[in-house]
């Protein structure tokens, strides 16, 4: 099978479960902005914690190879910021705008669009902020695994299941007050 047509349907089995688990409503994402409905944020943990120890796995067993980024903290702190603010006010990230577009969700296809634009914008918008932004504090490819002297999947196996206990029994719903 070709890769790209794997990488397709692991897209829409992706866009499937932010479907299903309710990631593109607007009571949902509402009540996970208010910390009241925690369905979206236990859907995000266990995606985490799966794919944590999917890939660690898989590069553990040399069938991955681990491409880690360089770490540039005021690029990182803006882009958070800027994502952080994103999804306050259009109510989608990037993966859910997608999947509300699909559904024929005219506030999700202006949050795509207005994405697509940022990306444009910061790609010619780059060069400058490479020298502003990420080589005026990169740390280089840093890990925690570098910084702690233990083997990925060794973090990787008590972070997944710290995440998947706290999906699964720390996170509670909170209605009324």
């Amino acid at each position: 099978m070709d890769i790209l047509l794997i990488g397709f349907l692991i897209g829409c089995a992706f866009g499937a479960i932010l479907f299903l688990g309710g990631a593109t409503s607007y009571r949902k994402i509402l009540g996970t902005l208010l910390l009241r409905d925690m369905t979206i944020i236990k859907l995000m943990c266990t995606a985490i914690g799966v794919g944590t120890l999917g890939v660690y796995l898989l590069d553990f067993g040399g069938m991955a190879n681990m491409s880690i980024k360089p770490a540039y903290i005021w690029g990182i702190a803006a882009g958070g910021a800027i994502f952080g603010v994103g999804w306050a006010v259009s109510g989608y990230c990037p993966g859910t705008c997608v999947v509300g577009t699909s559904e024929g969700k005219l506030d999700a296809l202006f949050t795509l669009l207005g994405a697509l634009a940022g990306a444009f914008l910061f790609s010619l918008a780059f060069p400058w902020l490479d020298a502003w932004l990420i080589q005026n504090a990169n740390f280089g490819k840093l890990t925690l695994e570098e910084v702690v002297g233990i083997q990925g999947i060794y973090l990787a196996i008590p972070f997944s299941l710290a995440l998947l206990g706290l999906a699964f029994f720390v996170l509670k719903d909170r209605y009324g007050n």
